[in-house]
């Protein structure tokens, strides 16, 4: 690693994931993230395909 990345990774405290619990430095970590981000990515273009407009927020 880096000096850099040493150092900013010294200040965080590692903590786990809480998708999928193992050891993170973040909340979530990047593998569960670009999990979600994809299935929310393939749900957006389901929805946008069928043309349904009454799904999402309100």
């Amino acid at each position: 690693m880096s000096e850099t990345t040493e150092k900013d990774l010294g200040n965080k405290k590692e903590t786990h994931c809480t998708v999928c619990g193992q050891p993170s430095f973040d909340t979530i970590c990047d593998t569960c993230k670009a999990k979600i981000q994809g299935e929310a990515l393939d749900s957006k273009h389901q929805v946008e395909k069928e043309g349904k407009t009454d799904t999402g927020r309100r």
